[in-house]
């Protein structure tokens, strides 16, 4: 199985990326394949907003977004790690999230991974945004799983040996989950229900509406992944 961690800690050496890395050293030492992204090392451009990956299915900014998006999706495992700042996710981290965006989400692209947040404060916020990050696997036909978050409020000290124990610890749980493929039922329950109630019969009319134009990446990727039905007597595109 494979494990992918992504830091987007300004230092390499950063209190949440060495905890990212312990967290890796535990899903390997579970017997995870394990990889590493740090963040700020990779060229990706701001989000423009344009909407061209709902129609397309690619992104029209050239940089490195593609690769990494495809490692994203041949990872089983996630461990994503982000200071707190502001309260909530750094700039690097926040980019990603805009770029994966409103795809992923129309088409729960992410419904099938497993994911846990680590993120540092200097002062309050960091639980916050450890749940913040695991946020990611949702989306309107299904949502991921959260194998769970580390929340480290240090100051400017160092992260010490028990902080880095519970990373291993987080690491292995991850393993775990991915091996035996926990369900986690209850999970999100809440937005799960509201989603695929009041949400999900707009979205799916909004789809069916555009699928020959702004939604045709979309509607052909759901209905390849057989969450979406097509018109009677249609098939996946004209």
């Amino acid at each position: 199985m494979r494990i992918l961690g992504v830091s987007s800690s300004p230092l390499y050496e950063g209190h949440t990326a060495r905890l990212v890395r312990s967290a890796l050293s535990g899903a390997e030492a579970a017997g995870g394949e394990v990889d590493e992204v740090h963040l700020p090392g990779v060229r990706i451009n701001p989000c423009q907003g344009c909407l061209t990956c709902m129609a397309t299915g690619t992104c029209v900014l050239s940089d490195d977004f593609g690769m990494l998006r495809q490692r994203l999706l041949e990872a089983d495992g996630w461990i994503l790690g982000s200071p707190t700042y502001g309260m909530t996710i750094n700039a690097q981290m926040k980019i990603l999230f805009e770029r994966l965006g409103m795809f992923a989400v129309y088409t729960s692209l992410f419904e099938d991974k497993y994911v846990v947040g680590i993120s540092t404060a200097g002062g309050m916020g960091a639980r916050r945004t450890a749940k913040h990050l695991t946020e990611i696997v949702g989306g309107f036909f299904g949502s991921g799983r959260r194998s769970g978050i580390l929340a480290i409020h240090r100051g400017w000290e160092d992260i010490d040996a028990t902080a880095q124990a519970r990373a291993v610890a987080l690491g292995r749980r991850l393993v775990s989950d991915v091996r035996t493929s926990r369900p986690y039922r209850f999970q999100r329950l809440g937005g799960r229900f509201i989603g695929r109630v009041a949400v999900a019969s707009m979205v799916r009319s909004s789809i069916l509406e555009h699928r020959h134009d702004r939604m045709k990446a979309v509607y052909e990727t759901l209905v390849a992944r057989g969450k979406l039905r097509p018109p009677r007597d249609e098939g996946i595109s004209r």
